[in-house]
């Protein structure tokens, strides 16, 4: 019975690993570097990404940000998904590779301020670069009250993103502009426009729509 439950296993994994392989940017990817594109595990991901420019400190923004975040966080671990932190305002930073344990993530999420401008291309970037080779569920939930200081080079980031299989969705605040955040999204659903003094419980909401494993890797 072991013996038969691990021939299984091993057809399953090699059945994912064959997909994985068949998806044209992988094999764009491999084209273009010489080399094979490994996924290094799969599992279900999903980036925070944290708009900390400085018209996040107008108001209550960069608190209801953070109340946000931490219960997004809670709610997307309920669903068995890995979370990661990156901040944007002049500069990007990667601040938490994706995890299930709440206290670093609480901890860096209390440390955001708010300054600087909207530098939301070079996040989706590294989000994008942190995703490249994990296979599962990948998604991108970026919190923005603006536009970026440069829209072009952002949705051009974002394309990238979803040509290797991220989900992005974007949640803004009434500052923000809708048609930009729909454009953003993958879908026109995956992005949504809140009050400002709504922003803690439209980011939660986020969390609750975050996809689903899909029928092949339910069954690998």
């Amino acid at each position: 019975m072991d013996n038969e439950k691990s021939i299984i296993n091993s057809t399953n994994t090699d059945s994912a690993l064959t997909r994985f392989q068949q998806k044209n940017w992988v094999k764009k990817l491999e084209a273009a570097s010489g080399k094979p594109v490994v996924p290094r595990r799969s599992g279900r991901i999903v980036y925070l990404l944290m708009d900390c420019s400085g018209s996040m400190a107008e108001g209550n923004k960069i608190a209801q940000a953070k109340k946000g975040a931490i219960g997004f966080a809670e709610e997307a671990q309920r669903k068995e998904y890995s979370v990661g932190l990156i901040q944007f305002a002049s500069h990007a930073e990667h601040v938490l590779e994706p995890q299930n344990e709440f206290t670093n993530l609480n901890t860096n999420v209390e440390r955001l301020s708010a300054q600087g401008s909207t530098n939301m291309a070079a996040a989706i970037q590294i989000a994008r670069d942190k995703l490249l080779d994990k296979a599962g569920e990948k998604v991108i939930c970026i919190v923005t009250d603006g536009m970026p200081d440069d829209k072009k080079a952002t949705l051009e980031a974002a394309n990238e993103a979803r040509t290797q299989g991220i989900e992005i969705m974007a949640i803004g605040t009434d500052d923000a502009d809708k048609e930009f955040l729909e454009e953003l999204a993958t879908r026109k659903e995956l992005s949504l426009k809140v009050l400002r003094d709504q922003l803690e419980r439209g980011i939660v909401s986020m969390a609750k729509i975050l996809p689903k494993k899909t029928d092949s890797q339910s069954n690998s």
